[in-house]
């Protein structure tokens, strides 16, 4: 699949990762013996893929030394977790630590393992669009409540946490395709077993596919579909 290339110039994509321990407690139930660290990392993998894939250069800000490791081996920069930061949650703190001096940042859920290119490209195309008459612009995931991804000049603090599409919509952000009819797999990232049984649907990436199908009863009850076409924080 010919893939587009994102609005020149190239933005930065900003990830933000918890320890792979403490990650992803809401995914129950999951078999006791399920690996959700490795779960988890497989999540971070394929969307890792995508941002490079549209030519994209990522930033990781994890505290874990070994989701440094991983990214790094993908391409991407780790960057260590900055110390508290007043008037912002850790999830904004880590997001505004990782983000270009100057320019515009894209700001993209970890956990997007259904994530095509074409899609991140398609909607960062339409994101650089609409930063010319606005601070920033926004795909809000599945519910509508939540963000997956905000491209944002410079200057524009990123407010993910619960209902972050108003809260970023309220601070003059656009939102991109609000009537929800496009990037279905860009809008589900994972935070419960329900939401892992839709991007199944939707075709999930190469790894997240391998880490489920390590695990017999993981694999029997989400399914083993294909990602089609081509080859993880509260929202």
């Amino acid at each position: 699949m010919s893939i587009p290339a994102s609005t020149p110039p190239r933005c930065t994509v900003v990830l933000a990762v918890k320890s792979l321990s403490d990650a992803k407690s809401r995914l129950t139930p999951l078999p006791e013996d399920a690996d959700r660290p490795a779960l988890v990392s497989a999540m971070l993998v394929d969307t890792l893929d995508a941002v490079a894939t549209v030519g994209a250069d990522a930033v990781v800000v994890s505290p874990d030394p070994d989701v440094h490791r991983l990214v790094a081996d993908r391409g991407a920069r780790p960057v260590d977790e900055p110390e508290p930061t007043a008037g912002l949650s850790p999830l904004n703190a880590a997001l505004v630590h990782g983000a270009a001096p100057v320019g515009r940042t894209a700001y993209l859920q970890a956990d997007l393992p259904a994530l095509r290119p074409d899609s991140l490209a398609a909607a960062l195309d339409d994101a650089a669009r609409a930063l010319t008459g606005a601070p920033a612009a926004f795909v809000a995931d599945r519910s509508g409540n939540g963000t997956v991804l905000l491209v944002a000049t410079s200057g524009f603090t990123p407010r993910f946490g619960i209902d972050s599409a108003r809260r970023h919509r309220d601070a003059g952000a656009v939102e991109l395709d609000p009537e929800r009819r496009r990037w279905a797999d860009l809008r589900t990232d994972i935070d419960t077993p329900d939401d892992l049984t839709v991007a199944v649907g939707l075709g999930l990436g190469p790894r997240t596919q391998a880490a489920l199908a390590r695990h017999t009863a993981d694999a029997d009850r989400f399914g083993r579909t294909p990602r089609r076409g081509c080859g993880t924080m509260n929202r």
